[in-house]
């Protein structure tokens, strides 16, 4: 478990409804108490970076109720990249994801993503 940082929090989330860094930013705050500080220059594939502007801890192993964060074009995502929340690590290393707008639209969904070359988890 990583040990928490002294990193700023946010004060709302003010990311827009559907989005999947929306959903990242409301389920990390429902899991954690905490919001992402970082609300510009913050599309999914920027979030590595601002946390570590924001002294957030960036890991390549995932862990339960950590960000996931998908550079752009890698597994599956587009070229925004795209954030979610890790739910389970699996027997395998791979982890289950809530995810908002992966497809398309509002609903959250639940894919397995795997840690590699593109892939960091995030906490505060």
């Amino acid at each position: 478990v990583p040990a928490p940082s002294n990193g700023a929090t946010g004060s709302g989330n003010l990311f827009p409804y559907g989005q999947c860094t929306y959903w990242a930013d409301t389920r990390y705050h429902l899991l954690h108490g905490v919001y992402v500080p970082w609300m510009t220059n913050s599309n999914a594939w920027q979030w590595t970076m601002r946390a570590n502007e924001y002294h957030w801890n960036v890991s390549s192993t995932p862990t339960v109720g950590a960000i996931i964060n998908l550079q752009g074009w890698t597994q599956g995502a587009g070229g925004y990249g795209h954030v979610a929340i890790v739910e389970k690590i699996l027997p395998n290393g791979h982890v289950t994801t809530s995810n908002m707008n992966w497809g398309g639209g509002a609903n959250v969904t639940y894919i397995e993503f795997a840690p590699g070359p593109g892939v960091t988890f995030i906490t505060h």
